[in-house]
């Protein structure tokens, strides 16, 4: 994995190699709370052939060739945050300090024409990033994202006190009920339900907690209205974590949004459903 340093720190990054035109968009995704880069469809982060072949989706979505849906043609960054995966430095408090360490990225890098991706707490960060107006932001997208994200108060002292049972709960809680249908597609959620919970703890309570607490107090309602890029919000109905109409709402309010909502998919709508979410994505990006 390779590393750039900003600050006093490095941050982790996967690249899936590609050489975009420089006319489009390049593509940084940014993971959920106490997660890690590799939460996002391997086919997304590798234009390597075996690796699409293997995907990233544990339900019947699509044939296997499609799970990209057109985002080989993009370059495609996904990054550990400071704390998390292989990056240095320490994890944060605030979805402000985050967004700034993303901004520090993108010129540590120097990259152009960015369309930011996030997932939950990740999808916070995008537009908190896009806030700023840099110009290397040019749009971005949010995936099972609001502009505030309540959290149970009951969930935080868990994520302190009793930890492993927490994030348990917190994983069962994320996916539908239906993802896994048929058998082989049952044995594939189940496995990464448990690489997700598997995840949260290598991460540990400090940094689930903290990143918990982050989007607990992350509240954008007031200043949607200054988001000038072009949006695309990705809601599902069966998300418990982020409820679609919590979703649907931030659209609304947002100067220049395209809202989308999954059927019978829960939190992780980029795993459950990979093939729909990527060309969702990049029929946003092409109208760009």
């Amino acid at each position: 994995m390779p590393k750039v340093a900003i600050k006093n720190h490095e941050i982790s990054f996967s690249f899936n190699g590609v050489s975009g035109d420089i006319s489009s968009s390049t593509i940084v995704l940014i993971h959920g709370a106490g997660g890690q880069e590799i939460d996002w469809p391997m086919a997304w982060r590798s234009a390597n052939d075996l690796n699409r072949s293997i995907g990233l989706t544990p339900s019947n979505h699509g044939v296997i060739r499609l799970f990209n849906a057109g985002l080989d043609d993009y370059s495609i960054y996904a990054v550990d945050l400071p704390g998390h995966g292989k990056s240095e430095g320490k994890s944060k408090l605030s979805i402000d300090e985050y967004s700034n360490d993303i901004i520090d990225f993108l010129d540590a890098m120097d990259l152009k024409k960015v369309c930011l991706v996030g997932h939950s707490m990740g999808a916070a960060i995008a537009l908190n990033a896009s806030l700023s107006r840099h110009w290397r932001i040019c749009s971005a997208v949010a995936i099972g994202g609001a502009s505030q994200m309540n959290v149970n108060h009951a969930i935080l002292q868990g994520l302190q006190n009793t930890f492993e049972v927490t994030v348990d709960s917190i994983v069962r809680y994320s996916w539908h009920k239906k993802t896994g249908a048929v058998a082989d597609s049952e044995r594939m959620a189940a496995y990464f339900r448990e690489k997700a919970k598997q995840r949260m703890l290598d991460a540990g309570s400090k940094t689930v907690h903290g990143d918990f607490l982050a989007c607990s107090n992350f509240d954008l309602s007031e200043r949607l209205e200054e988001i000038a890029v072009p949006v695309l919000v990705i809601a599902s109905d069966g998300d418990r974590m982020v409820p679609l109409n919590v979703s649907q709402e931030m659209a609304e309010k947002l100067p220049n949004a395209e809202f989308v909502s999954l059927e019978n998919c829960g939190h992780f709508q980029h795993i459950e459903q990979t093939a729909k979410v990527a060309g969702k994505i990049v029929t946003f990006l092409f109208k760009l």
